[in-house]
């Protein structure tokens, strides 16, 4: 993932940026888009061995190394949040009396820094200074970067866990031995937001884990249902932190 230099990934990842809209789509968002191999874009990414069309007939990843590598290669590396995310930590609000993290003082930090910096330094420009990202990838990699952040204070580290087909991979993150995953996701609909909380709990139990975290992005002008909120629920015996970050859809 980090030293071995690929020439099948080299040509992939050429290929991918050629269409970027579609590939990040199928990274950030849960789309389901029609395999139509009369799409230019779908035509291109298949003929290159990137996706392939999954047993419903939509457009999936061929090889879960190239989902990953691809997501890693997007990410804006050079913006320099994460140097001015690192002053904000101070490490032993993180811990409680049994050294566990808490969770509800790292999500209201990261709060905060969203409130100061927004997403759009999470999205990246070609030379002519236009948009070549999607606004969903901005909001998923501004968490990444302040959570790993944190893990560099406090000699952590994580891993993404390998797609189990039931939505994009979710970010495990190892503290004092101990592992938490959370699960990212933009909020659409009712449905698919009390659906991810089940799939959680269900990736918690194929790991061995007794806790999940869900952070779920939801933009500031929808009306929500009472079943929106921040709340911490047992879920097929796993405890499920449900943590929401608003974010204006009008600023896009």
């Amino acid at each position: 993932m980090n030293e071995a230099i690929d020439k099948n990934f080299s040509n992939i990842l050429n290929k991918a940026k050629e269409n970027r809209s579609l590939v990040e789509r199928l990274l950030f968002t849960e789309d389901k888009i029609l395999f139509d191999i009369d799409r230019e874009s779908i035509k291109l990414l298949h003929t290159n061995g990137i996706i392939k069309k999954d047993e419903n007939g939509f457009v999936t990843f061929w090889v879960p190394f190239y989902k990953k590598r691809l997501y890693k290669a997007f990410y804006p590396y050079t913006n320099g949040e994460k140097a001015s995310i690192l002053r904000s930590f101070s490490v032993s609000e993180f811990f409680d009396e049994n050294n566990q993290l808490k969770f509800d003082k790292i999500i209201s930090g990261y709060k905060e820094y969203v409130k100061r910096r927004g997403f759009n330094v999470f999205r990246e420009k070609n030379d002519a200074g236009n948009y070549i990202s999607i606004k969903e990838s901005a909001l998923i990699y501004s968490f990444e970067t302040y959570i790993q952040a944190f893990l560099q204070v406090v000699d952590g580290k994580s891993y993404r866990e390998a797609d189990t087909g039931l939505g994009k991979s979710d970010l495990i993150i190892n503290v004092n031995s101990a592992e938490y995953l959370v699960e990212t996701k933009i909020y659409y609909y009712e449905s698919q937001f009390l659906r991810g909380k089940k799939q959680l709990a269900y990736y918690c139990q194929s790991l061995g884990l007794k806790k999940g975290v869900y952070l779920v992005f939801c933009p500031n002008n929808v009306n929500y249902s009472k079943t929106i909120v921040e709340n911490i629920e047992s879920i097929e015996g796993i405890e499920i932190s449900t943590y929401l970050v608003e974010f204006d859809e009008n600023k896009w």
